[in-house]
Order: C-alpha cells, then sequence, then structure tokens
C-alpha cells in the first residue's frame, strides 16, 4: 500500500476508444482539402477588387494558413466553377486608437481567382 502525503484521491482510468475498423472496399478516399467554409472567410469588396469583374476576377478574404491549392478547391467545390489562377496578398496588421487606447487590428490574407472565360459566381457580384 503506497503512502499518500498530500491526501488527494486517485482518479480513475478514463476508457479509451478503440478505433474502429473497415474493411477495404468501404473505405473511401479522403478529403485532402478542408471545407470550403473554412477556407473561404467571404467576398472582399473594394472599388478596385469590383474592377476585377471585367477580367473575371474575384477576391476572397481567406485564412491564413490557406494555400493557392486550399483556395482553388474551395472556390470549385463551393460555385461548381473552373478555376484558371490564383493570386495570394497577405495586408499587415493595423494600429488603431480608440481615445487614448491603442490597439492593433488583425491583419488579413486575400486571394485573387481568375475563372474560365464564360463562368462566373452571381453572389460576388454587387
Amino acid at each position: 500500500m503506497a503512502l499518500n502525503l498530500f491526501g488527494k484521491k486517485k482518479q480513475p482510468k478514463k476508457e479509451t476508444l478503440e478505433p474502429q475498423v473497415t474493411e477495404a472496399s468501404e473505405v473511401a478516399t479522403p478529403a485532402i482539402a478542408a471545407p470550403a467554409s473554412s477556407v473561404l472567410k467571404r467576398y472582399y469588396v473594394s472599388e478596385k477588387s469590383s474592377r476585377g469583374f471585367a477580367l473575371n476576377q474575384y477576391t476572397f478574404e481567406v485564412d491564413r494558413r490557406a494555400t493557392k491549392t486550399d483556395v482553388r478547391d474551395a472556390v470549385e467545390r463551393g460555385y461548381k466553377v473552373d478555376v484558371v489562377s490564383v493570386n495570394m496578398i497577405r495586408l499587415p496588421k493595423k494600429t488603431v486608437s480608440l481615445g487614448r487606447h491603442r490597439g492593433t487590428k488583425g491583419g488579413i490574407k486575400k486571394a485573387i481567382v481568375t475563372l474560365k472565360n464564360g463562368q462566373s459566381i452571381a453572389q460576388a457580384q454587387p
């Protein structure tokens, strides 16, 4: 019997879950990229981004960890269009002041997506 110096009660061990085994015929191909909702945050609307509609370009605010291939897959799956190219831009943090208090507003990452001719995203246009 062990000596309990501090009077603490021992916690019971938690049960571990065993992984479920499936047959090879039931296994589907795993998803390579994250879902579109976790990669694409919102449409980025500005004067400069609205000029891109004439060139079939759409601008999105994306997750800071997203890569070009993640954005390409998310747009193709989410909007059923063909993506020609993706350009990424990272905007820096900005300092803001409210009265005598100073703080920072986090930077964002933008993705400019060029679609194949004749295709468009109706939800992104104003």
